[in-house]
């Protein structure tokens, strides 16, 4: 991959090192994440297998927004995974050496569990992607104290772009979110969707700019996916846009001190191969499913029934768990790219 394509981290130096607080945040989740490294070489040779280096996890498909286009809209609301349940799963992520949990869904926060789940389980790096409506003075605090969370506020470029795509005032209620996250000194980012009715804006100096001085130290581009009931074909985004934002996002990285990652992009990297369905990221949706990723709901196992790692392509004889059932996935196979 060559130099301008990587992922700019200095500029995650440069949003730090003036802010002690900053500056202990980096070293601390640096060094979680050389740690978490050595256990994933060292389980991946134990059970002789693959391991994902990053999860997934929609601990709710319930949402208090109804979004144009998204993804979630239409899948069950019920039989979520208990309290119990995801801080076994957790626990077994941290074990298994996986580093980071990206918490989608639904709306995560509206999870009372959520926050003190995270604080427990320090070995973890979790991004949490909100639309921000519940994020009140003392959510702010409580995130800020975690210390090994990073609110991801959903924005879809300035105020008309937000409001028409997921409500009016939802614009205003991300960038008061920020403030409450900004004045807690916590560490936060954005996620945008970029289609082809936004992508334009979204890559302007002037959003990028704005974004960096609400406080901002990461943001993720995504690019709309149609799915789901409701989805909008107009929304894709056609070879010659998909390219303009591309470097768009490139240039970005060389003079922005703002850490910025763009998918599929990013994800697929040099091979063109999707990183999903065990590759490097995994999906478990909110009854416990094991799937490729959150846009592709199909699923042969469960972490109800053997933990996270039955749904893990591994060699039995090899493999050590606290779960009580390992078998290999071949949804996982089927789907590996």
């Amino acid at each position: 991959m060559s130099k301008e394509e990587n992922v700019n981290y200095a500029a995650m130096w440069t949003w730090a090192h003036f802010d002690p607080r900053r500056t202990l945040f980096l070293l601390r989740m640096s060094w979680r994440h050389w740690r978490a490294q050595r256990r994933h070489r060292r389980q991946q040779r134990r059970i002789n297998g693959t391991i994902p280096s990053v999860l997934a996890i929609s601990p709710t498909m319930r949402c208090n927004y109804n979004c144009q286009g998204c993804y979630s809209r239409g899948r069950p609301e019920d039989n979520e995974l208990s309290t119990d349940e995801l801080n076994a799963l957790f626990s077994e992520a941290e074990d298994l050496g996986i580093h980071s949990v990206v918490l989608t869904g639904g709306e995560p926060l509206l999870r009372n569990d959520m926050l003190d789940l995270i604080a427990q389980h320090r070995r973890l790096l979790f991004f949490l992607i909100t639309n921000g409506s519940l994020i009140t003075p003392d959510i702010a605090r409580h995130i800020a104290r975690n210390g090994n969370l990073i609110p991801l506020v959903s924005i879809e470029g300035f105020a008309s772009d937000t409001n028409e795509r997921r409500q009016p005032g939802a614009h205003e209620t991300a960038l008061r979110a920020f403030g409450h996250l900004s004045k807690a000194r916590a560490v936060f980012g954005f996620v945008a969707t970029n289609t082809s009715a936004n992508s334009s804006q979204l890559a302007t100096d002037e959003f990028i700019d704005q974004i960096v001085a609400i406080g901002c130290a990461v943001g993720f581009f995504t690019e709309y996916v149609p799915c789901g009931p409701n989805s909008r074909p107009d929304w894709v985004l056609d070879e010659a846009a998909r390219a303009a934002f591309r470097n768009r996002v490139l240039a970005f990285r060389r003079h922005k001190p703002i850490v910025l990652s763009q998918f599929p992009d990013d994800e697929y990297g040099k091979e063109n191969r999707c990183s999903g369905a065990g590759r490097v990221s995994l999906h478990i949706n909110s009854q416990g499913d094991i799937e490729p990723c959150p846009f592709v709901p199909v699923a042969s196992e469960n972490i109800r029934h053997g933990g996270l790692i039955a749904g893990l392509p591994v060699d039995l004889p090899a493999c050590h768990s606290r779960t009580t059932r390992v078998a290999s996935a071949p949804s996982l196979r089927l789907f590996s790219l």
